[in-house]
């Protein structure tokens, strides 16, 4: 079993991030919905409470719940920190980011109800709400003292296989350390590198941006003030930012000649996809609200991928003969890749309790196939990456919990939630996994309403800084900020 979940931190994460692959698949499935203040102050268990704007991307048959026309948005003041446990040694970075989570208009109409008509009000509404953040900073530091310690026996195993020509290396890889120095040929037709297999002074920094945003059109009905459905035509946009560097040093002045070299990285990823949502609440007694909502799998079928790489090496001696410099520089060409994702689909069940006049307790079951998230492109089967993300992943079980007591035009809010692991292997039990918890308060008048929340969320995984190196064991938490203005018209 060990062996087998050390091939598949593996094959989760390497040093080269170009491909597209199960980790793709992965992070643009996990979602987080976000959204308002009042729903991010319950934690978003708000799938049978309705009359939020949130609830368009979540159960859409909320909107059937509005009495009267409104107006929302919501900015939000995140930090993110992370902290790395990297061969014993312990580091940690934070960002810290300001972006929109929500802006929407729902228009509620009113039915004459003197009429037979069971219909009492439609509504439509539009606008975004925010459903994943990438906003994260993570150092990884530590002396790495294995005898396959560096990056470049990789590069000499890619140059191995690929043969003695350099035009057959990796232009990303391989080739990127030749054109450095890194990497040359012996007199004897061997690939070889100047960097030895430690003790070396690794460190590799990380930073993501951006996040998936999806613009909804929705429409509910109301029939007796008892059952209540809704649609969405959701279009969630993804732009997703990385950038990393990746140093290696000599500090015990092991090689003759190499003191240290950097590799930099930066991957651009932007796509748009559609999905479609229904979803019902129904009402068998006053104090009483049953939801439920089916999400279809969302298709983004115009993914793509800007990438490139840069290498530098500084030597304590010139190692080119006739040639001074002791720094080489060497760039990659630019790269540029269209592909789709299929992410799964989601059923969500929701009950809620009203406490009258002054409150009410809510919950939300979710649930998820993450086996089922596909890659696909013109020129490329995807088919190990497709069985990797078989392999790999199960059906996660998500649970929000939300309450909501008022004292005259005052409203105070708690939630928490628990976000299953999507990884199906035993061995990483508690890896992938998230959970959170929030606070809230709400002033409501009839014209306008200002809510403010506080939420938190922390969440635990492997990093391999690249293939050979040791697992890096790292834990993210999020301490994000929300306020909302809302005017009812």
């Amino acid at each position: 079993m060990k062996k087998t979940f050390a091939i598949l931190i593996l094959t989760l994460f390497s040093a080269t991030m170009f491909a597209q692959n199960e980790n793709d698949a992965l992070r643009y499935s996990l979602i987080n919905y976000s959204g308002t203040a009042r729903f991010m102050g319950m934690s978003g268990a708000y799938g049978a409470l309705g009359a939020n704007f949130s609830s368009l991307s979540q159960n859409p048959a909320g909107i059937g719940l509005y009495r009267k026309s409104e107006f929302s948005i919501t900015p939000v003041l995140s930090s993110n920190n992370s902290e790395s446990n990297y061969i014993g040694s312990m580091n940690s970075d934070a960002r810290t980011t300001l972006y929109l989570a929500n802006i929407g208009y729902v228009m509620s109409i009113k039915l004459n109800e003197n009429n037979a008509s069971h219909l009492k009000q439609i509504q439509f509404g539009f606008g975004m709400n925010r459903q994943a953040m990438f906003n994260n900073r993570t150092l990884i530091n530590g002396v790495n003292s294995a005898s396959d310690s560096t990056l470049m026996m990789k590069y000499r195993d890619d140059a191995d296989y690929s043969g003695s020509d350099r035009a057959n290396l990796d232009d990303f890889g391989a080739g990127l350390a030749y054109d450095a120095n890194l990497l040359y040929m012996d007199n004897n037709g061997i690939w070889q590198v100047d960097m030895p297999y430690g003790p070396l002074q690794q460190t590799k920094s990380i930073e993501t941006r951006g996040g998936i945003t999806e613009t909804v059109i929705s429409a509910g009905t109301n029939f007796d003030d008892k059952l209540f459905m809704g649609i969405t035509f959701g279009f969630p946009h993804i732009n997703y930012q990385e950038e990393s560097t990746y140093t290696e040093k000599d500090d015990n002045n092991l090689s003759a000649d190499l003191k240290s070299y950097t590799r930099t990285e930066y991957l651009n990823t932007k796509g748009t996809g559609f999905n479609f949502k229904f979803g019902f609440i129904y009402k068998p007694v006053d104090y009483i609200r049953i939801g439920g909502a089916l999400h279809t799998p969302t298709a983004y079928n115009d993914m793509h991928d800007s990438y490139g790489a840069t290498m530098t090496s500084n030597f304590d001696l010139p190692p080119i003969s006739g040639n001074p410099s002791t720094r080489f520089d060497a760039s990659s060409p630019d790269g540029n890749y269209d592909y789709k994702i299929t992410t799964p689909m989601r059923a969500l069940g929701s009950l809620a309790f009203i406490i009258g006049q002054h409150g009410l307790l809510s919950a939300d079951y979710e649930h998820i196939d993450y086996s089922s998230a596909r890659l696909r492109a013109s020129d490329y089967t995807f088919q190990d990456e497709n069985n990797t993300i078989r392999t790999t992943y199960t059906t996660a079980n998500n649970f929000r919990f939300g309450t909501e007591w008022k004292a005259g035009m005052f409203a105070f809010r708690g939630g928490y939630s628990i976000y299953g692991s999507p990884y199906q292997n035993e061995g990483m039990s508690g890896l992938g996994s998230r959970t959170g918890y929030s606070l809230g308060f709400g002033i409501q008048e009839k014209a306008y309403f200002l809510d403010f929340s506080y939420n938190h969320m922390s969440s635990k995984d492997l990093y391999y800084i690249y293939g050979y190196a040791p697992a890096s064991s790292n834990t993210y938490k999020s301490n994000s900020y929300s306020f909302t203005l809302g005017f009812r018209l």
